[in-house]
């Protein structure tokens, strides 16, 4: 485990995360509190939603962006396609640009396996090489 500083309030934490686990408990209990309210309001706009929860606006964004909420009717079209502009509901993409996001990956993949194939079975990558009988 590494020692890192929390991305949200900059204390030291140990693990593998970006944020501490006193930051994650706290946007948790965060996004608990804004799916039960758009579940029970489920017209409503990003304002409304952040006014009434007290969770900011750029938080409610975020559990977009993760795909852990979807865009309701009230809150409108303010959710862009990062690559093409497009209207969508959650995440970063439209179908269409996310299939050729992962389409261009799948090409970059194969593009290294090629240039580095393995014939002997072996894993591939850098190998550190010694020369112990070598010496004088």
């Amino acid at each position: 485990m590494e020692i890192r500083n929390c991305k949200r309030c900059g204390k030291l934490h140990y693990g593998t995360g970006r944020v501490c686990p006193e930051c994650l408990k706290k946007e948790e209990e965060k996004f608990d509190i804004v799916k039960k309210y758009l579940k029970e309001n489920p017209a409503s706009s990003l304002i409304k939603v952040s006014d009434e929860t007290g969770v900011t606006v750029p938080e409610i964004e975020r559990f977009l962006r993760d795909g852990r909420l979807e865009v309701t009717s009230g809150m409108g079209d303010f959710l862009k396609c990062t690559k093409c502009g497009s209207p969508i509901k959650t995440g970063r993409y439209c179908p269409e640009c996310e299939k050729k996001v992962v389409d261009n990956v799948k090409t970059v993949y194969k593009t290294v396996v090629a240039a580095n194939p393995t014939s002997d079975g072996k894993k591939s990558g850098p190998r550190m090489h010694t020369k112990f009988g070598d010496r004088k």
